[in-house]
């Protein structure tokens, strides 16, 4: 029993060293992917480096989600990888020591990563969630006059407007710009227009600096005229320039915070007892606005009777009809058309409003199922990578990462699929949020069985040659029984 003891504690060290790096590496990774991502909207914005700290620590908090899963995995083909190329494997199973009973203290320490996974999800993510992308709405609205768009009025500068024909973003050169100022608060009475001009901030921080050459200022005069006669007159003057610098105070600019509870609502910042609330508020307050909204339109429209005959009697359409005269006969055809028009479109319009509703809805049933399937996918991903090390017996960090990457991408890109499908109304939430892990889950299960069995992995090409054998004979088996028939 002590040399099992000394085995666990073998194991346990063996295996968190290449959790922890990998969990940094790939963390790194996927971080330098969301700045890549966002780096416009944060570059150029005088952010103080708390500001930029805080976004990243945030960011990474948001990033473990897809970190932590690949980690597990990569870990637990590098140890039992190692563990294999390195005849250990062999010698503990000489010993008596299954393999299973190899992977029990790391099982036992995946309920415990996968009990964590879940606590961050329901907990941790919804808070990180809502302080990233609050933050991010008030980084990519810190210092507008940075956006300013090609052949597009800029209008976020107070009571200035700014066009440009083009810009180059590596040298902040714009050409051919027309800026009106309308800070006199008399209209278009100032107006400037260049060949070229060159953006920068001051060093203070405070004013937009526009350095123009080769241009023209249209000024109206308007000190001691009356206002009537310039309407009327228009006396301007005008001042050529080859180079002037025009600044424009961007104190109304400085960084702010945004009230996050603006944010809350959204699926993503929720846990599961919110998201649960929410759905069941959803549902109702859906149900009860297209009940109201049927009830009304096929009463006042569809259904609505003009009818003076007494309750019980019956009577016979087609009579009625035939009785009026042409005019009428017109006249109620028109109407009934009509109305049937209208029926048309409006069940047209319950139906897309509710696939709207349907999308709504489903955004927090995905988030919702996304607490459990983070879970239980990093625990199934120890049951992938641990059964496939012991079975390819390759060391070291390139077998790993190689086919870490691999089955991680493919689990990533079926949750997706899923995800996708039950956004768009197409599939249930439970089916499509857990397609992925099912898929992995028979995975792990098939690995898990070839490597307790000490089974090898067949090479591609014969486990090809191996399915079509078996097609050709089911197709022969097939035409046989045809031909009997």
């Amino acid at each position: 029993m002590f040399g099992l003891k000394k085995i666990d504690s073998y194991i346990l060290k063996a295996y968190i060293g290449p959790l922890v790096l990998m969990l940094c590496i790939t963390t790194f990774i996927l971080l330098m992917q969301f700045l890549w991502k966002y780096v416009d909207d944060m570059v150029g914005k005088g952010l103080e480096w708390s500001i930029i700290l805080e976004l990243l620590f945030f960011a990474t908090m948001n990033i473990l989600q897809m970190s932590l899963p690949l980690s597990i995995l990569c870990a637990s083909i590098f140890v039992y990888g190692t563990l294999g190329e390195s005849n250990e494997l062999i010698a503990i199973k000489a010993a008596g020591v299954s393999l299973f009973r190899l992977m029990m203290p790391l099982i036992i320490f995946n309920v415990f990563v996968a009990g964590f996974a879940f606590v961050y999800a329901n907990n941790i993510l919804p808070y990180s969630n809502l302080r990233l992308w609050s933050l991010m709405y008030d980084v990519r609205n810190q210092r507008p006059e940075m956006n300013i768009k090609e052949g597009i009025f800029f209008t976020d500068l107070d009571q200035v407007r700014i066009k440009i024909a083009k810009k180059n973003p590596d040298t902040n050169m714009m050409y051919d710009v027309m800026i009106y100022d309308h800070r006199n608060n008399l209209g278009n009475t100032n107006i400037t227009i260049a060949d070229s001009a060159q953006m920068s901030i001051t060093n203070e921080g405070r004013y937009l600096q526009f350095l123009l050459f080769s241009g023209r200022r249209y000024e109206d005069v308007t000190s001691g005229v009356d206002l009537q006669y310039m309407r009327e007159k228009n006396p301007f003057r005008i001042e050529e320039f080859s180079k002037q610098q025009a600044l424009f105070e961007l104190e109304s600019f400085g960084f702010s915070r945004t009230d996050m509870d603006l944010f809350r609502h959204n699926s993503q910042m929720q846990n599961v007892a919110q998201l649960q609330f929410t759905i069941d508020s959803l549902q109702e307050t859906f149900a009860y606005r297209n009940q109201r909204s049927f009830d009304y339109f096929f009463t006042q429209y569809f259904y609505k009777s003009r009818s003076q005959s007494k309750t019980g009697v019956e009577v016979n359409i087609d009579t009625v009809f035939s009785s009026l005269n042409a005019a009428y006969q017109e006249q109620a055809l028109t109407r009934a058309l009509s109305y049937a028009r209208s029926s048309e479109t409006y069940l047209t319009t319950a139906i897309d409003n509710n696939e709207a509703q349907d999308m709504t809805i489903n955004k927090h049933r995905i988030e919702l199922h996304k607490k459990f399937t983070l879970a239980l996918g990093c625990f199934i991903m120890f049951f992938v990578g641990a059964p496939f090390g012991s079975i390819v017996r390759k060391g070291g960090l390139g077998v790993p990462i190689i086919f870490s990457f691999f089955f991680y991408l493919s689990y990533y890109v079926i949750s997706m699929f899923g995800e996708r499908s039950v956004k768009a109304a197409e599939i249930p939430a439970y089916q499509g949020m857990w397609i992925s892990t099912a898929v992995i889950f028979v995975l792990g299960v098939y690995f898990t069985y070839m490597a307790v069995h000490d089974k090898v992995l067949q090479s591609p090409k014969y486990m090809f040659a191996g399915l079509i054998r078996r097609f050709m004979a089911l197709r022969k088996r097939f035409l046989s029984t045809k031909n009997t028939q």
